[in-house]
């Protein structure tokens, strides 16, 4: 298995998984395939790298999204969050509590935004959704006909298949945008992020994140479709990511992530 094949495949994967239904997040992006300037509410979820916290931000803060809803409570990935916040604010407090508190302070303290709306109990990918919409069902004031949400982009094409499962798509336009596209490339023999966003993983852990979401969005018994666990809609995959999850698995670069049951629910 050459670098150049395995790179490819991993690249393969993130183009499939980090979806964005519109090239760049700008009012004329949104004019042209929905007919609005802004979205009703952008979902931050915290099982994003910091990185998508500032994306968030300067959307709301150029107008493009009319309000915030960060979401995360306790899960596989938190403890990476606090240690990325805390190593470049010390003084944030960050051990032991929820994602989307501490993108609020983040937001609050670097954006000056500090009216997030807030949900932090969820723990997986799940109850993301089910919680923001609970969430967003307690502002009775503030029901949105269109919702951005953004995720990891590894983890972007679940959370678009889950909210397609509990969110009927005549009630409310659902818009994807992936925060971050990282692309891997190869330098003086060795596998690189072609560009470091802040927060972005390592790159054996960012291939075990990739292998982790085939294996979950797949529609057999094992995996998250309506025939295994029934967490998401039908998604047929594309034999071109079937090809590069076997690459992968044939390599040394990752492993599929084993769902951790500590936070299921």
């Amino acid at each position: 298995m050459n670098i150049l094949e395995t790179t490819t495949a991993a690249n393969t994967l993130t183009s499939y998984l980090a979806v964005r239904d519109i090239p760049v997040l700008t009012s004329t992006a949104l004019q042209i395939k929905y007919g609005i300037a802004a979205v009703d509410v952008l979902i931050l979820f915290g099982g994003s790298i910091p990185f998508g916290c500032d994306v968030a931000a300067q959307a709301y803060q150029k107008g493009l999204v009319k309000k915030l809803l960060l979401v995360g409570g306790i899960g596989h990935t938190t403890h990476l969050l606090q240690q990325t916040f805390a190593a470049r604010f010390p003084a944030m407090m960050t051990k032991g509590r929820a994602e989307a508190d501490i993108m609020a302070d983040y937001l609050s303290h670097n954006y000056g935004i500090h009216d997030c709306l807030i949900e932090n109990k969820s723990t997986n990918c799940g109850n993301n959704v089910t919680y923001a919409l609970a969430k967003l069902r307690e502002y009775s004031c503030h029901k949105p006909k269109t919702i951005l949400i953004m995720q990891d982009a590894s983890m972007q094409k679940r959370m678009d298949a889950t909210f397609k499962k509990v969110l009927p798509p005549e009630t409310v336009t659902l818009i994807n945008y992936a925060p971050y596209l990282p692309e891997i490339t190869v330098h003086a023999g060795k596998p690189v992020f072609r560009q470091i966003y802040w927060g972005l993983w390592d790159i054996k852990y960012y291939i075990t994140l990739l292998m982790g979401e085939i294996s979950r969005l797949r529609d057999d018994k094992n995996g998250y479709g309506p025939k295994g666990k029934n967490f998401l809609v039908h998604i047929d995959l594309p034999n071109t990511v079937e090809k590069a999850f076997q690459v992968l698995q044939q390599s040394n670069w990752g492993s599929v992530r084993i769902a951790d049951e500590h936070y299921r629910s």
